[in-house]
């Protein structure tokens, strides 16, 4: 049987998590439509994109938010630059700041979707090991992230789509800082 990609990785309370496509509908996912409604700064024409959705099912540490979902957004088409959230109980992403307002018709390139593909997922593992090995296999995290959980969204070999055309090749990973305590979300990207 061949391996399945590993899509989603993420590190909370000493934990690796490592999400995979899991080829039946279940409750944390890659990509999809963001059903809930955003708010705060103003921004746009584009819209922001979801880029994945997990939950306490699967990090329990997700369950202190009191949120069943708990949606990780970034800003593709905004010059892939750092935005920041916060995930409130009525379903609202509110948009605290972003690098950039405005979107741009040809970042990450030409013809990118207002979609990225819908890819449940489930958990392939879940590994005790320290913050510092987790960041290790992705560049220029920063030493200590501000939250309590760090989720890093590689690009996908195998999902159809490419996440920022050529610049794949760099490993440009996005990169979501959560601090738990309060559901704001420090979304941006790191390369090789």
């Amino acid at each position: 049987m061949a391996r399945k990609e590993r899509l989603v990785h993420a590190h909370c309370d000493g934990v690796d998590y490592t999400f995979v496509p899991a080829g039946r509908i279940t409750s944390f996912h890659l990509g999809g439509p963001l059903d809930w409604t955003v708010t705060g700064l103003d921004h746009g024409p584009r819209r922001l994109h979801a880029i994945a959705k997990l939950s306490g099912r699967a990090i329990r540490a997700l369950s202190r938010t009191y949120l069943l979902d708990f949606p990780l957004v970034y800003g593709m088409c905004f010059g892939g630059g750092d935005m920041t959230y916060r995930l409130t109980h009525s379903h609202e992403v509110e948009v605290l700041s972003m690098s950039s307002t405005r979107s741009l018709d040809d970042w990450p390139y030409r013809g990118f979707p207002d979609l990225l593909p819908f890819v449940p997922l489930m958990l392939a593992s879940a590994v005790p090991r320290s913050y510092a090995d987790f960041a290790k296999r992705f560049p220029n995290l920063p030493d200590r992230p501000d939250g309590q959980l760090i989720v890093c969204v590689p690009p996908p070999a195998t999902i159809g789509l490419s996440l920022w055309g050529s610049a794949d090749l760099d490993g440009v990973t996005i990169v979501f800082d959560c601090d738990l305590t309060t559901a704001t979300v420090h979304s941006y990207n790191v390369t090789t």
